[in-house]
C-alpha cells in the first residue's frame, strides 16, 4: 500500500470519515501510519527477501517493519472490510 492510496481511502470511504470521539488523535496517528509507509517501502525493496539483497534486517528490526505493516492492515480491514 502506498501512501497515496492510504490518503485516498481516508477522503474517500465512508467509513473512513468518522473516527470517533478523538478523531483529531486518530487523525494524527493516521498521517504517522502514512510515514510509516513512506519507510516501509525502502526496507522492504532493500533488506528483505522480497527483492535479492545481501544485507538483511535483524530479526527484532524485521519483527518491528512486519508488526507496525500489519498493524495498519489490520485496522483498515475491520474498518473498510465491513463496508
Amino acid at each position: 500500500m502506498s501512501t497515496a492510496l492510504l490518503k485516498k481511502l481516508r477522503r474517500q470511504h465512508p467509513e473512513l470519515q468518522d473516527l470517533g470521539p478523538r478523531s483529531q488523535d486518530i487523525e494524527k496517528v493516521l498521517n504517522a501510519a502514512g510515514a510509516m509507509l513512506d519507510a516501509l517501502t525502502p526496507v522492504r525493496n532493500n533488506a528483505s527477501l522480497a527483492h535479492p539483497n545481501k544485507e538483511l534486517l535483524g530479526r527484532d528490526e524485521a519483527q518491528l517493519v512486519v508488526n507496525a505493516g500489519r498493524t495498519l492492515l489490520m485496522y483498515l480491514d475491520r474498518k473498510v472490510g465491513a463496508a
